[in-house]
């Protein structure tokens, strides 16, 4: 059977449309690393700390990758997220004069970091768009016992001039949070009360 030109046409027509529709339901993946800029110092006195890190976001989207159409898919972080965390945070103890632990009895402090919040908006402006990500850590201090609870934010803002243009979200991610790991690995209050000496009380009824 011969098949016309128009056939030819509707044919290549459907298949920019699936073409399309498979660009509207996919995701850009991005891989985030972060690190803590800290001033070093031995604060810490060599005190052993379990670090412990967790995704805690309620959905793993970011946000769109273009926020003038949902046509171009979403932008979500690579599961690693929660080991990179980890890892900034466990390095950003040791420059204050801690050394992170593997769990033991012997070591009685945690220090538990949770991804609350990672998310980004571009809001379209004259010749580009503001890109702006935001960052949110809930922790957890665990100090024989005795609990201290923070929160730590991290925003970013990049304007980009251009048509149809987007952010390196690799480091535009990793900037943002990077800001917040720096803030919790530099909190003094959070410091001190990992260092001092909590003595657990025993029920000798």
């Amino acid at each position: 059977m011969r098949r016309g030109p128009l056939f030819r046409a509707v044919t290549a027509i459907a298949l920019w449309a699936a073409v399309l529709a498979c660009a509207g339901c996919g995701a850009y993946r991005a891989g985030v690393s972060c690190q803590a800029v800290v001033e070093k110092e031995e604060l810490g006195r060599g005190v052993q700390v379990v670090v412990v890190a967790a995704d805690a976001r309620p959905d793993i989207t970011v946000g769109q990758r273009n926020p003038g159409s949902a046509m171009y898919g979403t932008v979500v972080v690579e599961p690693g997220v929660a080991d990179a965390l980890r890892r900034a945070a466990g390095e950003g103890l040791v420059d204050k004069g801690f050394s992170p632990a593997a769990p033991s009895e012997s070591v009685v402090r945690t220090l538990t970091v949770e991804l609350a919040t990672l998310s980004y908006a571009g809001t379209p402006r004259l010749g580009g768009i503001t890109a702006e990500a935001r960052a949110v850590l809930n922790v957890t201090v665990d100090n024989n016992g005795e609990i201290l609870k923070k929160s730590y934010d991290g925003v970013t803002q990049w304007k980009l001039s251009g048509d149809n243009v987007e952010p390196d979200f690799e480091r535009l991610l990793g900037q943002t949070l990077s800001k917040a790991v720096s803030k919790m690995a530099g909190d003094y209050d959070l410091l001190n009360f990992l260092v001092k000496t909590v003595l657990r009380t025993r029920d000798l009824g």
